[in-house]
């Protein structure tokens, strides 16, 4: 099996260093798809500031209507360079990355059905907000998955 014939990867934003702005995703469209992983990686230079990471949805990929999409568990592993585990932990609607300079990385994963569907809305953005004078270099990558339509190469996903 190879990823990019199963899946949809998509860049979110970055690599960027965060130490004027944060990163404000760009939106992919989960109308194709039934599962979105959102990958966020992250290294702050120093252990003061913290950056907090959200989800928000859409109608679509413009940003119409623009509202939080609430989560209460992603997976991170745990602030060293000598683990790559990854374990589950739960969050009230956002994630507040560790104060300690050390390689973060957080994974999220939404079903299209966590979306407000009903309303239209089948879009979703990850932003992660400036950590302050902390230079941090950071990323947002999506990885759709569960294509609705069977296809040799998967639908896009910046298209509304």
């Amino acid at each position: 099996m190879l990823l990019v014939q199963e899946t949809k990867i998509v860049s979110g934003g970055g690599p960027v260093l965060l130490d004027t702005a944060g990163i404000t995703g760009d939106y992919v469209s989960m109308k194709n798809y039934h599962h979105l992983t959102v990958v966020v990686g992250l290294t702050p230079a120093s252990g003061t500031d913290t950056a907090a990471i959200t989800l928000k949805q859409a109608s679509d990929v413009a940003g119409t209507g623009e509202k939080a999409l609430d989560f209460t568990r992603a997976w991170r592993n745990p602030t060293s360079t000598s683990n790559d585990t990854l374990t589950e932990t739960v969050y009230a609607s956002s994630i507040t990355t560790s104060a300690v300079a050390a390689k973060e990385l957080f994974v999220l994963e939404i079903d299209a059905a966590d979306l407000d569907t009903l309303n239209g809305f089948d879009c979703v953005r990850a932003n992660v907000t400036d950590p302050g004078v902390v230079s941090t270099p950071a990323f947002v990558l999506y990885i759709l998955s569960g294509s609705r339509f069977a296809q040799e190469i998967p639908p896009s996903a910046i298209v509304g």
